[in-house]
């Protein structure tokens, strides 16, 4: 979609914006996985030098990317553009449960690691 001569993924993705969290969560997300660039890379299809490019702030990524990227990092696009906070999918179909529904899990989750101690 463009808006005048600046695209909205221009507006999006701006420097003073997003892209430096992008970068920072792209970075923190892969290392908190122990993925190496080339790990990534392998598991989204795309070039080690593109994961690279995005970490650095060199290159911006399409928004596809970024949905390949969030699916292999098990985190949501959201959270990768830095529109919320630390959110990682716990399990495959996570999405389509409501937010009471995951609440709930998360307490039962709390109870357990909590049991643990």
């Amino acid at each position: 979609m463009a808006i005048g001569r600046v695209t909205l993924y221009e507006i999006v993705m701006t420097k003073s914006t997003l892209a430096g969290k992008f970068a920072d969560r792209l970075r923190s997300s892969r290392e908190e996985r122990e993925l190496s660039q080339s790990d990534l890379a392998r598991l989204t299809g795309l070039q080690p030098s593109a994961i690279a490019h995005f970490e650095a702030e060199r290159r911006k990524p399409s928004f596809d990317n970024i949905r390949v990227l969030a699916a292999a990092l098990k985190v949501t696009t959201d959270y990768l553009l830095g529109s919320e906070g630390k959110s990682a999918m716990a399990f495959k179909d996570e999405h389509k449960l409501s937010k009471t529904d995951r609440d709930r899990i998360q307490d039962i989750i709390n109870v357990m690691v909590k049991d643990k101690k």
